[in-house]
Formats: structure tokens, sequence, C-alpha cells
């Protein structure tokens, strides 16, 4: 009897564990699945979400309240130490990307002596260079105002949604890397935190269409072409400690500064690795 509610309280806490990664930049919500065990039946599941929505409900409903508390956690936390200590936390979430590029090449499937092949690492460039576009593009941009509500900001809130969606449904992106080089994360971090709803809701509609239209597609990559797939999602995290180090140096740090960000990237990697290690452990 005690069998089940022991499944449920497993996948709960995998949810906050996925749920607390996928807001964390640098880790990737989607990774963490993989570790866990969970993920091809997850995107199963979201593949046929219209014939598994009742037969694996209980399964989805408890990932997904884990999921949604883990997020909301992990926000409220971020809020308050992004305002205070941005420039440490910039560091730190360096390190928690640098970390993560080992689990993603891992992904591929290489065995030892095996290299990857000229197309597929073309796809290892192009997921760099969407990156280094979408630092440019964040060096020219102004910021978003959380207080504005014009149908072009809740345009990019929903834009938001859509991309922490596929974090979570491609394992090795970081969907809050990826709100950095927009220059969205403060303000969604911040949105949510406050409970602005004019933020959330179209969030929350970004998340579902992100979630639902994109684990077909996912599927389809993975099976048919899982190195090249990889090779582009390792592209796109290796040019996220592009951004960071962008983010690091327009705060002009002094040598105090600098020594401590050293001490906050290894933290992060270590954070990085209990991550890893505390998913492996909770697939066993």
């Amino acid at each position: 009897m005690s069998e089940a509610p022991n499944r449920d309280i497993k996948n709960f806490i995998i949810g906050a564990v996925v749920g607390t990664a996928s807001i964390l930049p640098g880790v990737s919500g989607g990774l963490i699945a993989v570790l866990c065990g969970i993920y091809e039946r997850l995107i199963d599941d979201l593949s046929d979400l219209r014939h598994k929505l009742f037969s694996d409900f209980r399964f989805l409903f408890m990932l997904g309240l884990g999921l949604l508390i883990g997020m909301l956690g992990c926000t409220l936390v971020l809020d308050y130490t992004m305002d205070a200590y941005l420039l440490p936390c910039m560091a730190l979430f360096f390190g928690l990307i640098v970390a993560q590029v080992p689990e993603v090449y891992k992904l591929t499937g290489y065995e030892k002596g095996t290299k990857p092949s000229v197309a597929e690492i073309i796809w290892l460039i192009a997921g760099l260079t969407i990156t280094i576009v979408l630092m440019f593009y964040h060096s020219s941009e102004g910021g978003v105002n959380p207080e504005d509500h014009s149908a072009v900001n809740m345009l990019l809130f929903f834009l938001c949604g859509v991309i922490v969606a596929i974090s979570k449904v491609m394992p090795g992106i970081s969907g809050s890397s990826l709100l950095i080089a927009l220059g969205l994360f403060e303000v969604t971090v911040s949105s949510i935190a406050d409970l602005d709803l004019y933020f959330i809701l179209p969030l929350g509609v970004g998340l579902a269409v992100g979630v639902l239209g994109f684990a077909k597609v996912m599927k389809y990559c993975i099976d048919n072409y899982r190195p090249h797939t990889y090779m582009m999602i390792m592209g796109l995290t290796i040019g996220s400690l592009l951004i960071i180090l962008q983010e690091i140096v327009f705060m002009d740090p002094n040598v105090t500064d600098i020594v401590i960000c050293i001490v906050m990237a290894v933290l992060g990697v270590a954070i990085s690795y209990g991550f890893t290690l505390y998913g492996k452990r909770l697939s066993e």
C-alpha cells in the first residue's frame, strides 16, 4: 500500500528539483529530468497528452505540482539575491553553466574514441552562433520595464514562457541563460515574485504552448538526429558562458570583485555537480 504514495513523493521531489534547476541560469531542467530517469516517460506523455492525461494523470500531477513549487521558491530567492548581489550571482551562474557542458556532451551518445562528424560540428557552431547573436542583441537593447503592460511587452512575456518550456523539454538548454541573453531574466524573476498577473498569464500561456508544441518536435529530433541535436544544444550552452562573461565585464569589477567571482564560480560548479549526482541518485 505504501509503494504508490512513495512514488508520488518521489515524483513530487523530482518535479521540485527540475523546477528549481529550470530557474537557475546554466542548469537545464530537461537534463535533470534525464538524470532522474523520468524524461522519456514525460516526453511520451506530453507528445500524446490527449490519451496520456488520464492514464498517467497521477505521475503528471505530482511532477507538475513539484515543478511549480520548485520554480516559485527559487524565483523568490533569486528576486532578493539578484537585487542585493548581482555580480556574485552572475559568477555563480557562470559556474553552473560550466559544470553542465560535460553532461550535455554525454547525451550525444558518443563512445570513447569516436569523434563528431563535420555535420555535427556545424550544428555545434550553429548553436554557438545563435547565442552570440542574442548577446549582441541584448547589448543593443535598453531592457524591459516590468510596469509597462503594452502589447509588445505581453508578447515578450509570452516568449519567456515558450523559452522556459523549451528548456524543460530539451535537455541541456538552460531557459534562464537564454532569458539573460535576451535581457528578460531579471524582469521575469521580479514579475513572478511580485505575482504580477499581467506577466504571469502570458508566461503561463507561453509555457503551455511551448511544452505541448515542442514535445513532439523534440521526440522526433532525439529519435532520428540525436548527436546533431545535442551538439547544437552544447553550442547553445557554451555560448551562454559568453553571455554571462559579457554581463560581468559590463559591471566593471575591481580586484576584490574578481576574487569573489572566482569563489562563486567554483561554488556554482559544485552546486551543479550536486544537482547531477542527486538526479542520478533519484533515478536509482
